[in-house]
């Protein structure tokens, strides 16, 4: 008794009062009590609360917010369901889109954005047993035929329905661009994702994403604006002398 679940709101308490880790906290409780030990699951919340940097109030931060999504879609796989809509998380509701996506997947029939490359899964091809296989850690490989990501706000139309596995189809064309499994799926590299929402390759074109104050949505917002050869030596007021254009 008394082992793993107040051994872990002790670790909890320990690693935000002292700025230690799990390991650390639990290495001090063992010295009055040598039993203790956390199960699995509170042990991965210790290492959860310390990637956050042990805050006092967890409710608002994205990856405490992302891991009570997770154990709804268990809870809900457990029983056989699919989530309710409104605990269903859109990635990119949550998210502010940040600049630097490697890369954008379009709808290879009208070109439609459908996703950047942060809110794609990573996950784990198995190692292949004929050969000698090269562990990667990158969203997608040759080897896979989807792209696993989040749960986006345009797919609500189909995943509010409350039905198990579906098609996804793109808002615009409505072509037919991938799938989805609440119970999970399997890709093409052996590997079970859960929840499966994928985007089919055969689909989709991977872009390369265009760094901030390119194209002509850039103009003066890290390009600047080209002068003609006679004022290159500075730039000259508006009209009325109002300012720089």
């Amino acid at each position: 008794m008394g082992k793993s679940r107040s051994a872990t709101v002790t670790c909890a308490y320990l690693m935000q009062h002292h700025c230690i880790t799990p390991d650390e906290a639990l290495a001090q409780i063992r010295q009055a009590r040598p039993l203790c030990e956390p199960n699995e699951g509170f042990w991965k919340q210790l290492e959860l609360y310390h990637s956050m940097a042990t805050p006092k109030e967890v409710d608002e931060i994205p990856a405490y917010q992302r891991w009570l999504y997770q154990r709804e879609i268990e809870l809900s796989r457990a029983c056989g369901q699919a989530p309710e809509a409104e605990k269903i998380r859109f990635e990119d509701e949550h998210v502010r889109e940040q600049g630097g996506a490697e890369f954008e997947l379009r709808c290879r029939k009208c070109r439609r954005r459908l996703a950047t490359s942060q809110y794609l899964i990573t996950h784990q091809p198995r190692p292949n047993t004929t050969a000698i296989a090269t562990p990667t850690t990158t969203p997608t490989s040759p080897s896979c035929s989807h792209y696993f990501l989040d749960p986006l706000s345009w797919m609500k139309p189909e995943l509010e329905q409350g039905k198990l596995d579906g098609r996804l189809e793109c808002p615009k064309c409505k072509a037919n661009v991938g799938k989805y499994a609440w119970q999970g799926m399997q890709c093409s590299c052996g590997d079970w994702v859960v929840p499966g929402i994928s985007l089919a390759k055969g689909r989709i074109d991977e872009v390369k994403s265009r760094p901030l104050g390119s194209g002509t949505a850039g103009v003066g917002v890290g390009m600047g604006i080209r002068l003609p050869p006679s004022n290159e030596g500075g730039r000259r007021t508006g009209v009325g002398g109002q300012g720089n254009l």
